[in-house]
């Protein structure tokens, strides 16, 4: 059925041989009155059901998206630059400023024609922490281009980035770059070179000027503070919601950004580790790696039961089974979220395995890595999540630690798998793919694109169903006469 043609023409053949020769012949020509009352109920009844139809036609959702498997798109043995010159690779090299097997890509996200990528300074010989390579693909291992630039990556420059884990851009063409500011974070010696900061960068203008905000030490300690991943909601102020899995003190960072005021809300049992599941084995490979909240999302704009907007944060420990969530009423009040914000936390359920990055689309539909399955998940938040839970993609060999996701804005989502366990335990083999980003289209756009909300029911002209129900009593009463 397309739509309201098909239904009246349905009603308007069905009426005209109701009516037929015999009416024209018989009752039409006895009783005028009696054939006005029989023609006008269907008459009405035809105009409910077209208003109906016309009401299904425009509520109907579009029919799903095509799927693709996931294919790579880019994968490297080591991570290398574009550089000024040969001479100054050969610089970097010989002064220990560039070592290959140190530098691995941690997170993922796009704007215009590129791929940006975070290369956090857990080690030494890590030359730019943040950098970007094409999204239309020239080269399968292409070099990343430092940005802004060079200069802006100057390891011990406050002016400049020190250690970028993650990113995000929003709905305004915002890059909101997390940097911890403290690098050697693998070593037995990290280095706090600068407070730990929020810079913004408006990659519309091209000026790729940085705006920074450097966090409160009462807020993050600056130095046991990680800065691990962020989501951006657009609304009331721009607001940040940053997981810091600091050792001492984990929690969820709250920044707005209309007066550059930052809180933090915690909550033991759900940001921090679970001791059974701090134990990894990814294709022969055991890692223990004790991490509290780590992942995070943001689901799309609801109507709450009293009227209101809200929406929903999404998080989970790195090492934990478990996925959790709160609304960002209770996040962005920080009388409250600085306060115990337990009863305001749902436990969703338990996953297969532990979770390293996640993203939310637009529609609500969350896709996260499940690390001791070498699987990409995907699951419908508006489904029960012990039962809504869906695999999209399975295989050791490719999927080897799932970092983080990145949504175009051609229906593609992008992943970074990184081979993480064997970076942490010094194992990283320069003679094998380490890196890949991954490519599949589902038809799928960004959490930040996300539609906001009319006006509240009730503010708004009936729709055309009500309308067409409201037609029917009338109808009804008339055929009955």
């Amino acid at each position: 059925m397309n739509g309201g043609g098909d239904v009246i023409g349905a009603v308007t053949s069905r009426g005209g041989w109701l009516g037929g020769d015999s009416v024209r012949a018989g009752s039409v020509s006895a009783s005028p009155d009696r054939a006005a009352r029989t023609m006008l109920p269907l008459l009405v009844l035809a105009l409910a059901a077209a208003a109906a139809a016309q009401a299904d036609n425009q509520t109907a959702r579009p029919p799903p998206p095509r799927r693709e498997q996931f294919r790579v798109i880019y994968e490297w043995n080591a991570i290398d630059f574009e550089w000024p010159s040969p001479e100054t690779r050969d610089e970097y090299l010989n002064s220990s400023r560039y070592i290959p097997r140190n530098v691995l890509i941690s997170g993922i996200n796009y704007y215009g024609d590129s791929l940006f990528l975070t290369v956090p300074r857990m080690l030494g010989g890590v030359p730019a922490t943040l950098a970007t390579v094409p999204v239309a693909q020239t080269d399968t291992a292409p070099r990343l281009r430092p940005f802004p630039s060079w200069e802006a990556n100057a390891l011990g420059d406050c002016s400049a980035l020190q250690f970028v884990q993650n990113v995000e851009v929003d709905r305004n063409g915002i890059l909101w770059i997390l940097d911890n500011g403290r690098v050697g974070t693998l070593t037995d010696r990290p280095e706090a070179k600068c407070p730990p900061s929020l810079v913004l960068i408006d990659l519309k203008t091209g000026k790729n000027e940085m705006q920074r905000f450097p966090l409160p030490p009462d807020v993050v300690n600056y130095n046991s503070t990680y800065l691990n991943d962020l989501v951006v909601d657009n609304r009331d102020g721009d607001y940040a919601y940053i997981t810091d899995n600091s050792a001492s003190d984990p929690g969820l960072v709250v920044f707005r950004r209309r007066d550059a005021r930052a809180w933090k809300v915690r909550d033991k049992p759900s940001m921090t580790l679970a001791a059974d599941a701090t134990y990894f084995r990814i294709n022969g490979t055991s890692v223990n790696l004790p991490v509290n909240i780590d992942g995070i999302a943001l689901g799309p704009p609801l109507r709450a039961a009293d009227g209101r907007v809200d929406r929903t944060v999404y998080y989970c420990p790195l090492s934990s089974f478990h996925l959790y969530a709160i609304n960002t009423s209770v996040l962005q009040n920080e009388s409250l979220a600085t306060g115990d914000v337990r009863r305001h936390v749902a436990d969703l359920g338990l996953k297969p395995s532990q979770t390293d990055g996640m993203k939310m689309d637009s529609a609500g539909v969350l896709f996260y890595g499940l690390i001791g399955n070498a699987t990409i998940a995907e699951w419908n938040t508006s489904t029960e999540f012990h039962s809504g839970q869906r695999t999209i993609a399975r295989d050791p060999n490719y999927i080897q630690w799932v970092d983080r996701f990145t949504f175009d804005d051609h229906g593609n989502v992008y992943v970074v798998v990184n081979r993480l366990y064997n970076f942490v335990k010094n194992q990283v083999s320069l003679d094998e793919v380490n890196y890949r980003i991954l490519k599949s289209h589902t038809g799928s756009r960004s959490y930040v694109h996300a539609e906001d909300l009319p006006a509240a029911p009730g503010a708004a002209a009936p729709t055309a169903a009500v309308a067409a129900m409201a037609l029917l009593p009338a109808a009804l009463a008339l055929l009955l006469m």
